[in-house]
């Protein structure tokens, strides 16, 4: 919504993983991840393309330790930034 009520705002979107696999497959995963919520903003809302940038940082920024189900779930996310 707010991206529909501000059409000058622009994002990064940003893509995170958990610590399970290669750190090269969870860097693939983080960009396909952005990718895919960039792809959902444009296809189901509308959103024009070039207000949005992706990228995936795979578990280089993780929110805490990975060491339980419960922590790795809070670092498979999806971030925006305002540009």
């Amino acid at each position: 919504a707010t991206l529909q009520e501000n059409p000058k705002v622009r994002v990064k979107i940003i893509g995170h993983t958990d610590s399970d696999g290669s750190d090269a497959a969870n860097l693939l995963l983080s960009q396909k991840r952005a990718a895919d919520v960039k792809l959902a903003l444009l296809n189901f809302y509308g959103i024009d393309a070039s207000r949005m940038e992706t990228i995936g940082k795979g578990e280089s920024e993780t929110l805490n330790k990975n060491i339980n189900a419960e922590e790795k779930a809070q670092n498979i996310r999806v971030e925006f930034i305002k540009l």
